[in-house]
């Protein structure tokens, strides 16, 4: 997410209204970046983030009163601040509407992607610090983690996940249930189902890097029968060294209605990304947070430029709930 020119110049004033700090502070882009993140996270977590505060130069989130600075995108200790450069920068990304076609990816892209599905540099690059999200989610630890445990029951199967997600699993269940009554692909889907996976303490396959299923913050969807599908990119790759470029129609997906049921509650869908895996969701509202918080500048943006006046324009606009 980059800002150059007269964009720029806007987000800085903008923010600045939004988001005021005291002092002589002048913002730049990654100021711009650093707070528009954390306010996702402060939205989308408003009982885990204690406070977002500009200290020492950077912005800074509390989390039951430990500071955590930017750091470049690292979000780090202020013990590991000054070490920057030893830890992978956390990926922050628009969330997607739509599928991208894998026909759209440029001979750059692919070999972009090809390079960093390598499993050797996956497994010799940089890690991220820890700390953050272990304080984010409560837990740095297996026996942490499995303290926050809850069993609930999502399409019919039992599963062992984070509490946080109990609700949001049960309104994805009820939406997906009413929408089956009256739409037979989703009732196939429903029936289809040969297992849930939850909480499994592991990492990423290939990476030294936690999985989501290691918080119980992600489910699996294994269907029964795949039919000849592929769902998850690195089994693709173990026979096919394109597997960037699969199509989607050979690629098993949940029908759109279920992953919309997801995504309204705060779930990322793996379908959607570069690195597949079509049975993955995994709990990332911070990411549709992130889209509120740009559609809003966006929106401002465009009012800005027909004149309209942006210091009452910001006075009348009024905060998204938090999730």
């Amino acid at each position: 997410m980059k800002y150059t020119g007269k964009i720029a110049t806007f987000l800085i004033l903008l923010f600045a209204a939004l988001f005021p700090i005291t002092g002589s502070t002048i913002m730049n882009s990654e100021d711009i970046r650093a707070r528009l993140i954390f306010e996702a996270y402060r939205r989308a977590f408003p009982d885990r983030i204690d406070s977002i505060e500009y200290r020492n130069e950077e912005w800074t989130a509390v989390i039951d009163g430990d500071r955590f600075y930017w750091a470049r995108g690292r979000i780090l200790p202020e013990a590991d601040r000054g070490r920057w450069t030893l830890y992978r920068p956390y990926v922050f990304y628009t969330y997607p509407d739509q599928l991208r076609d894998p026909r759209s990816l440029s001979p750059e892209q692919i070999a972009k992607l090809r390079a960093q599905g390598e499993a050797e540099a996956r497994l010799t690059g940089v890690d991220h610090h820890p700390a953050f999200r272990a304080a984010l989610y409560g837990s740095s630890s297996r026996g942490g983690a499995e303290k926050r445990l809850a069993k609930t029951t999502l399409f019919g199967k039992r599963v062992n996940v984070h509490g946080r997600i109990v609700d949001a699993l049960g309104k994805v269940d009820r939406a997906v249930r009413e929408a089956a009554e009256s739409d037979q692909e989703v009732a196939a889907f429903l029936n289809g189902i040969g297992s849930i996976g939850g909480y499994n303490w592991r990492e990423i396959r290939g990476t030294s890097r936690r999985s989501f299923h290691s918080w119980g913050l992600a489910v699996d969807i294994q269907p029964a029968r795949l039919g000849g599908k592929i769902t998850f990119w690195e089994w693709e790759r173990e026979r096919n060294p394109d597997w960037m470029l699969a199509p989607l129609e050979r690629r098993w997906m949940p029908p759109k209605k279920v992953v919309q049921a997801f995504e309204k509650e705060g779930f990322a869908w793996g379908g959607k990304w570069d690195f597949y895996d079509t049975m993955h969701f995994e709990y990332r509202p911070e990411l549709h947070e992130m889209k509120k918080v740009l559609a809003s500048v966006s929106e401002a943006r465009e009012f800005s430029e027909s004149a309209a006046d942006l210091a009452g324009f910001e006075r009348s606009r009024e905060e998204p709930a938090a999730r």
